[in-house]
């Protein structure tokens, strides 16, 4: 099924699938790495997609860089998406790798939310409700670091860091599909690949540190699914409206709280009564935007 501008919709959901599953590989691959600085994290990651890209660009005969005059989307898409990135790492290394994933996938109804407001799609009462819902789910998350967790109200700063992370990683999707037709999707994994190693080598310089043989390997980890995740992604939100395609990543919720069970057992949350609590409330506005599609 394919629309009369070149849309293919059940091509985008698959490649969206896949992406969700990468990503929530490359989530707990961040995890394992253990307490590696956060800005030696995100510049592997970035390192080894910028190779990955290169050769995803060469493959398809795009341009390296992007045309010229699409520069300063290219540029902004690369320096939002780094905040994001950076944001969720962040968010990882300090709550549970569930909770940091439902807090950043939040980014769906960012995404509704600035296409309907920039990119003229239609964002629809149903959205709406899907964002108001998405929101009470996330305050569930939040609650219950402040309440039980350890590190008291502490908690609520990497929690707040999880929701921004939502909101940079929406505006930066809602760049992608501003860029739709104009660039090839490994270009723009490669321009925002290039940027985000650029800027954390300097940071990451200033206090390097030696990882251990299975950290060395989660690093790798995290930069092969991030390449991943990141091209399946890009290609989907180029294929079908961001407001509609968007609401398939949740799908990383649910392969995040497998992997933490798988990897952590009871320590990665999947028993906490608040948590799927929250799961819930995000599934009903997820539902809630589906039904707006048809």
């Amino acid at each position: 099924m394919q629309t009369d501008d070149g849309e293919n919709r059940p091509r985008a959901v698959v490649l969206m699938c896949l992406s969700a599953i990468s990503f929530a590989l490359m989530g707990a691959m961040v995890k394992l790495s253990g307490d590696l600085p956060l800005f030696e994290k995100v510049f592997v990651r970035n390192l080894i997609s910028l190779g990955v890209a290169v050769v995803m660009v060469r493959i398809a005969g795009a341009r390296l860089l992007g045309h010229w005059h699409h520069q300063p989307l290219l540029l902004a898409r690369s320096l939002i998406g780094l905040g994001g990135v950076m944001s969720f790492f962040y968010a990882i290394d300090h709550l549970l790798l569930a909770d940091a994933t439902i807090l950043n996938k939040l980014s769906p109804f960012f995404v509704s939310l600035f296409a309907g407001l920039f990119l003229a799609e239609r964002l629809g009462g149903w959205r709406l409700v899907g964002m108001l819902v998405a929101f009470t789910g996330a305050a569930l998350v939040i609650k219950p670091q402040l309440a039980f967790a350890e590190g008291g109200a502490e908690a609520l700063v990497p929690a707040l860091i999880g929701l921004g992370s939502a909101m940079l990683a929406g505006a930066a999707y809602t760049l992608i599909r501003a860029l739709r037709g104009r660039e090839a999707s490994a270009t723009i994994v490669l321009h925002f690949s290039l940027v985000s190693s650029v800027v954390t080598l300097v940071p990451m310089l200033m206090n390097p540190v030696m990882p251990s043989g299975p950290q060395a390997l989660a690093l790798l980890g995290i930069g092969l699914f991030a390449a991943g995740g990141q091209i399946l992604m890009t290609t989907a939100y180029r294929l079908a409206p961001a407001g509609e395609v968007s609401i398939y990543s949740y799908l990383t919720i649910v392969f995040s709280a497998l992997a933490g069970w798988a990897l952590w057992g009871g320590g990665a949350g999947c028993g906490q009564s608040d948590r799927l609590c929250a799961d819930c409330w995000c599934g009903i506005g997820r539902l809630a935007c589906q039904s707006r599609c048809g």
